[in-house]
């Protein structure tokens, strides 16, 4: 089956804009990336008892892993630098009132004339309680920004809506809807799929943190359609993207060293499996502790040295290597194609080989991205000769 791609961005305020330009022209001249994803964050996932030149050498360069730049505003700069590229933007429900979200979303859209793909989630933690915001209130938000993209999409006169956490008396963003943005679920647990299959155009999940095996995926599609078609709706049309959590080289050596660095030990611990109780189904004990998941519990600023010893003095290279997808990209696309196989629609790979590799090969982690993006295409990427 066909298979859309797409490779994230990582917008940083220690890089100038022109860096983001040109990695979206790289991936529009390949021909095998469909989508750039920037993620919408404030702060990143690193306590910087981490950051420092012996685990990433980019800290050299990179005072913080926290100086992220808008996601809209990144959005908007790879959608422009590279026209026909879509775009993708990993953001919550929660920092911003619906009908102004509405709004956004129908400008992208409209920017990249109908390529614009919105994964939305309940929240984290760290994106919430630092800044003001409630991650308790997440799936309610989510129920109202369902209502709200449907009132607003299928009115073209003023709307009015009782929710949960926001009442609208004549909101009205006028009658010009060029182009409809795809909004998929981002995460999972059984309240936020409900809405996602009675409102939404898709689900992306975590792969290998949620689902880890082909067998589970196709399922869990299964599961999701028959739902959808149970509701009424075309289970042809609703789709599922699977994030993956990714490590690309060509040298084992390399591989191995990213294995092992603590960072990410790090990011298998605490996101290896999004629950980590699953660990337990595989034979592993998690490194964190019964109740602690980084959604809910992780804001790294404020996460002590002593937890991060702890954890990492229980993370086992077995648990750092069923956390990521790992190899050359021909060998990592392998891997992936069994969960196309079992029904995924979508791809996105997440590198965090740049951000443990020595500088000196900092700039090729792109081209290895693109490179997977052509292996699963069954395509040779295009030279970048712009």
């Amino acid at each position: 089956m066909s298979v859309d791609t797409a490779v994230i961005l990582f917008g940083d305020r220690h890089m100038p804009w022109e860096v983001t330009a040109q990695q979206a022209q790289a991936l529009l001249h390949s021909g095998v990336v469909d989508y750039a994803e920037v993620s919408d964050q404030t702060v990143g996932f690193i306590p910087p008892y981490l950051w420092n030149e012996q685990n990433s050498p980019s800290a050299a360069i990179m005072k913080d892993p926290d100086s992220l730049d808008n996601g809209i505003i990144t959005a908007t700069i790879a959608a422009t630098s590279a026209p026909g590229l879509g775009v993708t933007i990993g953001t919550d429900c929660i920092r911003t009132p619906p009908a102004e979200f509405v709004q956004t979303m129908w400008t992208m859209a409209k920017l990249t004339k109908g390529k614009a793909l919105f994964n939305v989630g309940a929240g984290e933690i760290k994106q919430c309680l630092p800044y003001g915001h409630k991650r308790s209130e997440g799936i309610k938000r989510m129920e109202d920004l369902c209502n709200v993209m449907k009132l607003l999409w299928e009115s073209d006169e003023p709307v009015y809506y009782e929710g949960n956490h926001i009442n609208l008396k004549g909101a009205y963003l006028g009658s010009a809807k060029p182009y409809r943005p795809e909004v998929w679920a981002l995460g999972g647990g059984p309240r936020l799929m409900d809405l996602a299959t009675t409102y939404l155009d898709g689900v992306a999940v975590a792969i290998p943190n949620v689902w880890w095996t082909p067998e589970q995926t196709a399922a869990g599609i299964k599961a999701l359609k028959d739902e959808v078609e149970r509701k009424g709706r075309d289970p042809e049309k609703f789709r599922v993207g699977m994030w993956n959590t990714v490590i690309l080289n060509e040298d084992p050596e390399w591989v191995s060293r990213a294995l092992d660095n603590p960072l990410t030990r790090w990011l298998s611990a605490v996101f290896g499996r999004i629950e980590p109780t699953n660990w337990r189904e595989e034979g592993i004990e998690p490194a964190v502790p019964d109740g602690w998941n980084y959604h809910m519990k992780m804001k790294p600023r404020q996460t002590e040295p002593s937890f991060v010893d702890e954890v990492l003095s229980k993370t086992t290279r077995a648990m750092a290597e069923k956390s990521f997808f790992w190899g050359s990209p021909k060998e990592v696309a392998t891997q992936l194609q069994a969960f196309v196989d079992a029904g995924i629609d979508w791809v996105m790979p997440v590198d965090y080989m740049q951000i443990v590799t020595p500088l000196e090969d900092a700039p090729n982690c792109l081209g290895r991205n693109i490179e997977l993006c052509g292996h699963l295409k069954g395509e040779a990427p295009q030279q970048d000769t712009a």
